[in-house]
């Protein structure tokens, strides 16, 4: 797996927050786990509004290596209410999944997501979340699913 990735930052302090990056890559074959070679990009944008809204978007492209989606782009905003840290948000999803992985003639996917994320130290946050996903690639048999998560991000 190789990957070079380009991207922009106002300031360190913002780096999460004020960010532009292009990132491509490339996978060797997998000839164990069947999966063929393949490469993709990616772009990824968030803005910091106003020290309180915050709009990202996110593209990306991929033929074979395994990949998920083919296609995929992800918009959405998030609030900073009274802490500038914890962060209410809302994501929106379309994806078209990947005819190498899944074969052909596959409905794309679509997903909505929010999300509350709390800073719980300086450098950990807990961010709770709802998904709903409709025409889940990985699920055939189902036309909608909802998920319930727990992400945490660690940094240092």
């Amino acid at each position: 797996f190789k990957h070079v990735e380009v991207g922009w930052i106002s300031s360190f302090k913002h780096r999460f927050k004020d960010n532009i990056h292009l990132t491509a890559w490339q996978v060797d074959e997998r000839k164990t786990a069947q999966v063929a070679d393949g490469w993709g990009v990616a772009f990824s944008f968030n803005k910091l509004l106003d020290d309180r809204w915050l709009p990202f978007a996110r593209f990306g492209y991929s033929d074979g290596g395994g990949a998920l989606l083919e296609r995929s782009l992800s918009v959405g905003l998030g609030y900073f209410a009274n802490t500038k840290s914890d962060t209410l948000g809302v994501g929106l999803n379309w994806g078209r999944p990947a005819e190498e992985t899944f074969g052909p003639d596959l409905e794309d996917q679509y997903t909505a997501e929010v999300y509350y994320r709390m800073q719980v130290h300086q450098h950990t946050s807990i961010t709770p979340n709802v998904q709903m996903l409709v025409n889940p690639a990985l699920n055939l048999q189902e036309d909608q699913i909802w998920v319930i998560g727990l992400r945490a991000r660690v940094s240092f």
